[in-house]
């Protein structure tokens, strides 16, 4: 099985479990780096699967070492590196059939001094001029070069090359492979920064975080057409992904990308009109075709009914509200008002979902507020209520996740005051127990009973005379 290295994004945690969820067979096998690690699987990790992952920065592939430094556990570096830089340039020119110029390549290190990776990048670029190669190193002993400059510089790509070489960090244990995929972070700010609608108030859901939810939701699904998901087959154009709090619809976008029917709801008129926007700016960007749907209209989610929604949903993937907008930290006291409040918000979404689509699973994002003093305050009532509908919680878990003691995935800068927390809900519907659906039932009736019309006499109808 194929051996890879991820470097994954400033929230390492998220990042691997949305690999783990993308890859079925994913097989963890040792960590590097808090944000450096290695793993297996069987498909074939390319720049074009990377592009669907918002936490991932970058992919390599290991690449088998020379005969002379097998089952040594110290490896000169400078006696294997450039016989395998030469083996890969000469291999990506044969497969693609075209020949550059000039040769790039780049150097991506951890636990290796800055005086040897200087020393690397000189002798290989002296074999590459003995083989009548001229080349080119991009980055420096410093700093390797940005995901960006690869893609502009053409790695991965005919001609070109970049070695990830990790390290222990007592020499013992090295790691050599050629990046395979790259984020193109330019795509991500074209697509955040471009849309004409952007609504700063509310709270802006990065495009990547709306990739990453879009992506754990699949673990939601039956292990069949999880693994369809998993790839660029047309698995997704089967998938009705439903957004009841759309706002200027970024997890919309991310879904019509991956050329999935959406729909998206929102109890503001403002916000319904600039998800339409953004939605018919995307499809003209992307000339996506018209047996892609999608359905914007407006909707209090706190009141949803089966006949309100243009189709029956496969998936609801939602950040439900992040509150106000905070300009500082937040005292307890203010926390305890933006708690009570979100959790009467959940929980009023979660009875109406209970009702009206009780086999739909759920991937949502609640609120996390910091307050002066560093410390976390979460939802706490939220996964009761949730569990007496009969929502279950399920999530990724690797051997390189610490253990807590939420079921979920925190989502959070150091400099914030407002986090996320991840969450993923099976339904109620899917061979719960009779207590669960027996709650659902009750809620039903209740909401029923709210609801029901006052009766009124038929015209010439005498009126019941009161017993005395």
């Amino acid at each position: 099985m194929p051996s890879y290295c991820a470097f994954l994004g400033h929230q390492p945690h998220v990042s691997l479990a949305e690999l783990a969820a993308l890859l079925p067979d994913f097989r963890a096998k040792h960590q590097w780096d808090a944000r450096i690690i290695t793993f297996e699987t069987e498909k074939d990790l390319t720049t074009g699967w990377l592009s669907r992952l918002g936490g991932t920065v970058l992919v390599a592939r290991e690449i088998q070492m020379p005969d002379s430094a097998s089952g040594k556990r110290k490896i000169a570096l400078e006696d294997v590196i450039p016989q395998m830089l030469c083996k890969e340039v000469k291999k990506s020119v044969s497969e693609s059939g075209k020949k550059k110029r000039k040769v790039t390549f780049s150097f991506r290190c951890l636990n290796v001094p800055r005086s040897k990776i200087r020393s690397l990048y000189r002798t290989c670029k002296h074999a590459l001029k003995e083989r009548e190669t001229p080349s080119r190193y991009i980055g420096n002993e410093r700093h390797p070069a940005k995901p960006g400059t690869l893609l502009l510089r053409g790695i991965p790509g005919p001609g070109s090359c970049e070695l990830v070489i990790l390290q222990s960090s007592d020499g013992k244990r090295t790691w050599v492979g050629g990046t395979c995929a790259v984020q193109d972070i330019e795509a991500y700010t074209a697509r955040d920064m471009g849309k004409p609608f952007r609504d700063t108030k509310t709270g802006l859901l990065p495009p990547k975080l709306a990739q990453v939810m879009l992506n754990l939701a699949t673990i939601t699904q039956p292990s069949d057409v999880r693994s369809h998901l998993s790839d660029a087959s047309k698995t997704w154009e089967k998938m009705s992904i439903w957004d009841p709090f759309c706002g200027s619809g970024v997890i919309l976008i991310e879904a019509l990308i991956r050329k999935a029917h959406v729909m998206g709801s929102d109890r503001l008129e403002s916000a319904v009109k600039g998800c339409r926007q953004n939605v018919k700016w995307l499809r003209m960007k992307e000339k996506m075709p018209k047996a892609i749907t999608d359905h914007v209209f407006k909707q209090n989610a706190l009141k949803i009914y089966p006949d309100t929604t243009p189709r029956k949903p496969t998936l609801v993937v939602t950040e439900t509200s992040l509150g106000p907008a905070l300009s500082k930290p937040p005292t307890k006291r203010e926390v305890s008002t933006l708690v009570r409040k979100a959790e009467e918000l959940e929980r009023g979404f979660f009875e109406a979902m209970a009702k009206s689509f009780p086999d739909i699973p759920i991937v949502c994002s609640f609120p996390v507020y910091v307050t002066r003093d560093g410390q976390k305050h979460f939802l706490k009532k939220v996964l009761d209520i949730a569990g007496k509908l009969g929502y279950k919680v399920t999530s990724v878990k690797t051997p390189f996740h610490k253990a807590t003691d939420r079921p979920s995935l925190l989502y959070l800068r150091p400099d914030q005051s407002v986090g996320r927390e991840i969450f993923c809900f099976m339904p109620p519907g899917g061979g719960e127990s009779k207590e669960s659906m027996a709650e659902v039932k009750k809620v039903k009736k209740t909401v029923m009973k709210k609801k029901k019309a006052p009766r009124f006499r038929k015209k010439n109808q005498r009126p019941k005379k009161k017993k005395k």
